[in-house]
């Protein structure tokens, strides 16, 4: 028996609101705002995101970076940031995930009697 499974494509407009990473505010109103880098990263990263063609040239989002939608491309983002000068810390794949490794290295082994002093205050 095959099941088939279906993708909704959500094609924005300037009235529609972005609904993603707790950011409710409409297309126009990002885009006002300068917000852009926000736009392009769900238009890349997102496979369900896609936008009409006046958003897409208003966020510099030519023909040579259209993807196929649905379907997300990371690697075309790091690229369309980078040749843009939208780069940050964050652009390179390599500087990506830095943060984690500096945590690791603070895990301190404490014996059950130590925590339960730590527990009961003393």
């Amino acid at each position: 028996m095959k099941y088939m499974t279906s993708i909704v494509l959500r094609t924005l407009t300037k009235k529609s609101k972005l609904g993603v990473w707790k950011i409710t505010d409409t297309i126009q109103n990002l885009l006002d705002r300068k917000d852009k880098r926000n736009l392009v990263q769900a238009y890349f990263k997102l496979t369900t995101i896609n936008y009409t063609d006046d958003i897409l040239d208003e966020l510099g989002i030519t023909s040579k970076w259209k993807i196929k939608k649905p379907g997300a491309n990371k690697d075309l983002y790091y690229e369309f940031l980078k040749a843009n000068n939208w780069s940050s810390e964050m652009t390179s794949k390599k500087s990506r995930g830095g943060r984690a490794d500096k945590l690791k290295g603070k895990n301190i082994l404490l014996s059950k009697s130590s925590l339960q002093s730590k527990n009961h205050g003393r």
